[in-house]
């Protein structure tokens, strides 16, 4: 289990009604800084990431990575009783993360309106593609329909020399971007409940998390002359591919040197205002030719130590054997029938360290009878407090 010393968020319970992505995603950020996260899922079938691949001994990893730390209790709440300890849940609670459609919860007596009625000091978080308002606030929206909306699959599309149409999407990077939004949003509500004494609302977006990472395109688009973002191609090499961003001068120059034209970080041409980028083309197509004869390792190795940043493409298999990430400890290690298995760690770092986390993932519905057990034993003791004959 996880040590709660220094562990900015113990003592902090958390009830989760997210599943998939980006909710579960800002919840694992909480429980691995010490929160004590109670994820609910539906009766019988769960999170549908429970049944992602790879699945080893009954268990996702999928899962794993998403909800590894957290309390899994089943709970229908299409029924009253169902329903009753989900509210029971939220008055004791700091957060509430849930991720369904806009007003779900509230037809179900669990939306922030009600909750913050008997607790007042709650932080509700909802994660949604398209917000709690707006002509698309009903509207399911998944990470690749909201990277179409955006303008993001569009701006790839447009780096792409031969690009004829939009990219199939594999990576969910609204799902991530939003969770880590979500996490952060709940931090600093969290804050001003610390200052303040209130706790409220956090509505945070797949859609306007997205446009974040488009901010660049956002300004050229409104420009008055047509304009197009720096594109980064990938170079070729004898055994793979590269990535070299030229962003300013400096790049240049010390490319120069590397690719076997040291003569043009003293023409006169060069110097002028804008010349480089001019030749921008020039200078690519020079360096494809010097990696195209040399391995990655080799191109990096030298770009580097010139002062070109330089990277190599990498698989997941390879970027988690890299050692930078084996020195950062961007990995942390749990344990399922088939043997160790890596899940990422936070990250982020509070001072040397990256926040710990669970070292277990749960059952479906494995906590169910101890969380709501320990809501009877919490009741009882209230009653008992609060009765005359205790008082007296």
């Amino acid at each position: 289990m996880t040590t709660t010393d220094n562990a900015p968020m113990a003592g902090l319970k958390v009830i989760d009604f997210s599943t998939l992505v980006a909710g579960p995603w800002a919840t694992r950020l909480m429980a691995d800084c010490g929160a004590d996260v109670i994820k609910v899922e539906t009766v019988g079938e769960g999170d549908l990431l429970r049944y992602a691949p790879p699945i080893v001994g009954g268990m996702s990893r999928v899962f794993a990575q998403f909800n590894r730390g957290k309390k899994s209790v089943v709970l229908d709440l299409k029924s009253e009783s169902g329903v009753e300890s989900a509210r029971r849940l939220i008055d004791q609670a700091d957060v509430v993360v849930e991720n369904f459609r806009p007003g779900v919860m509230d037809r179900f007596g669990l939306g922030f309106a009600e909750a913050a009625k008997r607790n007042p000091r709650l932080v509700y978080c909802s994660v949604s593609g398209f917000g709690q308002d707006g002509p698309l606030a009903g509207e399911a929206a998944y990470a690749p329909v909201v990277h179409a909306m955006t303008g993001f699959d569009m701006a790839v599309l447009a780096a792409e020399d031969d690009g004829a149409s939009p990219r199939a999407a594999s990576v969910m990077i609204a799902d991530v971007v939003a969770g880590s939004y979500a996490f952060g949003a709940v931090q600093t509500a969290l804050l001003r409940r610390e200052r303040f004494g209130v706790g409220g609302f956090v509505d945070i977006t797949l859609i306007e998390s997205m446009l974040t990472l488009v901010a660049i395109q956002l300004q050229e688009a409104q420009a008055s002359a047509p304009l197009r973002s720096a594109a980064f191609r990938p170079v070729r090499t004898a055994d793979g591919y590269i990535v070299a961003p030229l962003v300013n001068a400096r790049n240049f120059l010390a490319l120069f040197s590397v690719i076997g034209r040291p003569d043009w970080a003293n023409d006169a041409l060069m110097a002028e205002p804008g010349a480089i980028a001019r030749r921008r083309r020039e200078v690519e197509d020079l360096l494809a030719n010097w990696a195209a004869a040399r391995s990655s390792a080799e191109c990096v190795r030298s770009l580097n130590t010139a002062g070109a940043p330089c990277g190599a493409y990498a698989t997941a298999r390879e970027a988690l054997a890299h050692p930078h990430m084996q020195a950062r400890g961007s990995f942390a290690e749990l344990v399922d029938a088939d043997g160790p298995f890596k899940v990422l760690s936070s990250p982020f770092r509070l001072g040397r360290a990256a926040p710990g986390g669970g070292d277990f993932v749960a059952r479906l519905g494995e906590h169910t009878d101890e969380v709501l057990s320990e809501l009877d034993t919490t009741a009882a003791c209230r009653a008992e407090v609060s009765s005359p004959t205790a008082r007296t």
